[in-house]
């Protein structure tokens, strides 16, 4: 008797044993998952309500100030942008009436060359 509970509790050892270090359904990559785990917070951990509320109001601020300064950084930036193209476009515009201009008095000249001709033409 005493032989046989040695064994059995043996194997009950065994068998705690081999189920520790089995997988999941004999499938040797899968590990065997344990349920989470929930503690509450030690005391000196938690905070009270106003400490809370306090903290948040900072963070709000530090926030409020961060999106200010990005956005006038931005408004910055577009309005460089907005400089930039109002010159191009005033450049593109005098070139094309520079262009405009040297055509037309290319185009007056060329008049005044062929009535120049018809008046010798004439004579």
């Amino acid at each position: 008797m005493v032989a046989t509970t040695k064994n059995a509790s043996i194997a009950n050892i065994g068998g705690n044993i081999d189920t520790i270090n089995k997988r999941v359904s004999g499938k040797n990559w899968k590990v065997q998952k344990n349920a989470t785990v929930r503690n509450q917070q030690s005391k000196k951990l938690r905070k009270n309500w106003e400490q809370r509320t306090l903290e948040r109001n900072r963070l709000d601020s530090a926030k409020k100030l961060e999106r200010e300064l990005k956005a006038s950084k931005q408004a910055e930036k577009d309005r460089k942008r907005e400089i930039t193209l109002e010159r191009k476009k005033i450049k593109e515009e005098k070139e094309r009436m520079e262009a405009l201009a040297a055509k037309m008095s290319a185009k007056r000249l060329e008049r005044l060359k062929r009535r120049e001709a018809r008046k010798k033409a004439r004579i």
